[in-house]
């Protein structure tokens, strides 16, 4: 699973303003007005400390008091916004950078953060609204300061996450021209490449993001999928496993390396380091799919359930996690439950193609042999060289054949004249 990284959100800077106000207090022309505004200054620079210290709390009750003395202070709603987005509360969020854009129409930094936080809406909830509100809002941000680096890297993500990945490109690589050092845009960029199959140029472009950060881990993870996908399992491995040694929360590289592992068929090393995944961080979607499957493989499927169960309540719109738990649910004899999962995966992603091998299974066993067919021809369809493509056409062409013998044998029995 490697990674995209979205932009850094940008917090304001009233240094200018701040001077204006206090010169003119020193001046002799300070007033009540005057003196109301830098206690609302003052404040805005402790929120902007306490934030950059990771105190996300402080930092709100200053930027609080901030607009609370000064309700036309632009930079400390676009900061307040910055402090619900990393607390991922993205409806205050939205409130707070949409306030900052009516105080201050031209606000090149709130347009890319209400921008960014759309993006994210789009993710976590698949609304294509939310990618068109992140477009506009990305798009107005470059028009007002085309130097933004930020605002053309999270434009490549939501292009990249519509599967417009030779559009997301262009906007990476503009990311870059505008910022030689912006090692996010240099990620990006190989993992777009990556997916577009140019592997060699997807690893100088993650190479390069390591020369400008080497403890910069999504772009060491993105190098080991990249080894990986040119059959370079050692190398994989081996960034991989480097990942984690450098973040050891890092709980993308803790999911790939569980499935190397099962890949190798040692079940019990991907058990293993898919129960590390979870504790490091027990809100994980991934985390939580790949110990589900790692567990069944090693047939526990009761902890294989649970854990499914509860990646699909964090993100029920995942259709790798849905899949994953429709296929366990017909193992355990449950066909009703086990399609409505598989169904709601097509629907999230029509493009996956587990989920139709698993339907058919099912209509298989119930002796639904059309519908089996259709299932197991689409996945054939969509993953024409998976391992069991042999297997999957061996029981289309076993179906097939029944059905025309069953077929041959009503009409050798029905009766050559009406009835009367």
């Amino acid at each position: 699973m490697p990674r995209l990284i979205i932009s850094k959100l940008l917090i304001g800077c009233v240094l200018v303003s701040a001077l204006s106000v206090l010169s003119a207090q020193q001046s002799g022309a300070g007033s009540e007005e005057n003196t109301t505004q830098i206690r609302a200054i003052v404040h805005f620079f402790k929120g902007a400390n306490f934030q950059r210290e990771g105190e996300f709390n402080r930092a709100l009750e200053e930027y609080r008091q901030a607009v609370s003395l000064d309700d036309q202070f632009a930079e400390a709603f676009n900061n307040l916004g910055t402090v619900f987005f990393s607390k991922k509360d993205y409806g205050r969020a939205t409130e707070a950078y949409e306030k900052a854009l009516e105080l201050q129409a031209s606000f090149a930094v709130a347009h890319n953060n209400l921008g960014t936080v759309y993006a994210r809406q789009a993710q976590r909830m698949n609304v294509r609204q939310f990618y068109r509100r992140a477009i506009f809002h990305l798009q107005k941000a470059i028009e007002i300061d085309p130097n933004l680096p930020e605002a053309y890297n999270t434009l490549g993500i939501v292009y990249h996450r519509q599967g417009q990945y030779h559009r997301s490109t262009e906007f990476f690589m503009k990311a870059k021209q505008v910022s030689p050092n912006y090692v996010d845009a240099y990620n990006n960029l190989g993992y777009t490449l990556s997916r577009l199959g140019r592997f060699t140029q997807a690893l100088s472009e993650l190479e390069e993001a390591l020369k400008l950060d080497s403890n910069f881990s999504p772009a060491r993870h993105n190098l080991g999928m990249v080894n990986l996908h040119q059959g370079n399992h050692d190398a994989a491995l081996r960034e991989l496993k480097r990942t984690i040694a450098d973040n050891p929360n890092f709980v993308a590289s803790y999911v790939e390396l569980a499935v190397l592992h099962l890949h190798d068929a040692d079940v019990e090393k991907a058990v293993a380091v898919a129960q590390q995944a979870v504790r490091t961080d027990p809100e994980s979607p991934q985390a939580l799919n790949i110990l589900g499957i790692s567990q069944l493989r090693g047939g526990d499927r009761d902890g294989a359930v649970e854990a499914l169960e509860r990646s699909v309540q964090l993100d029920g719109n995942s259709p790798e996690s849905r899949s994953n738990l429709g296929a366990l649910l017909a193992l355990q004899g449950k066909p009703e439950r086990a399609l409505e999962e598989l169904n709601r995966a097509t629907e999230l992603n029509s493009q996956l193609a587990d989920p139709y091998k698993y339907r058919g299974n099912i209509f298989f066993r119930t002796g639904d042999a059309e519908r089996a067919i259709e299932n197991y021809g689409r996945y054939l369809e969509l993953d024409p060289e998976a391992n069991d493509s042999e297997q999957v056409q061996s029981l289309i062409d076993l179906l097939r054949s029944v059905g025309e013998q069953s077929a041959a044998e009503a009409e050798t029995e029905a009766p050559t004249t009406p009835d009367p």
